[in-house]
């Protein structure tokens, strides 16, 4: 298993929402499939061993029913290497999709989609392209789509967003609204990503 000074790359969002294609990678390589314990977590989670220090996980979340894969390890040139051979591999939402799908939806549930696969297929730290479609999602003029993209912000878990969560939440028109984005905010606190 990792150890503590382990890192996560980013996650693929698979396109074939299930286990099998990414369970095959996994297994024709000969990585041993390790118990997980999703208790609590809002997801569940199959887990393979790539070696000592790195693990391959394919999560679905339970509330986008998506499902995506990533490494956890402490070797980052290792992690690169296996996170491309994943994405040249398997079925997944390239980047340029992730980034312009939000624009092109027009049916609101449709767009919610875009929106939880935008937030699950976004780096680990900040990156200002991922920002545009995500604005436009915040700010959008369906309810639904803004509470989507409140729940969106904590799948990505930047510390830049709290402050715009933490607006929605005290002052979004809609009530459904805030009580997403307040949600989050009690997430980002739980992280301690967001101020005290």
């Amino acid at each position: 298993m990792p150890a503590n000074d382990s890192t996560r790359t980013r996650r693929l969002v698979l396109k074939q929402r299930d286990w099998t294609e990414a369970g095959g990678f996994a297994e024709q390589r000969g990585w041993p499939e390790v118990p997980t314990d999703d208790s609590g977590t809002g997801r569940e989670s199959r887990v393979w061993s790539v070696d000592e220090s790195t693990v391959f996980q394919v999560t679905r979340d339970r509330a986008s029913g998506e499902f995506c894969c990533f490494f956890y390890g402490s070797d980052r040139e290792e992690l690169v290497g296996l996170l491309g051979e994943a994405d040249q591999e398997l079925d997944v939402w390239r980047i340029p999709e992730l980034l312009n799908e939000p624009f092109e939806e027009t049916d609101p549930r449709r767009l919610v989609r875009s929106i939880f696969r935008l937030g699950l297929g976004a780096p680990p730290v900040h990156s200002l392209e991922f920002m545009p479609p995500l604005a436009n999602a915040l700010a959008h003029e369906h309810s639904m789509v803004r509470a989507a993209a409140a729940r969106t912000t904590a799948y990505m878990e930047w510390p830049e967003l709290f402050p715009i969560v933490k607006t929605m939440a005290e002052s979004d028109a809609d009530q459904r609204v805030r009580a997403e984005a307040e949600k989050i905010v009690t997430a980002y606190h739980r992280a301690g990503l967001g101020d005290a």
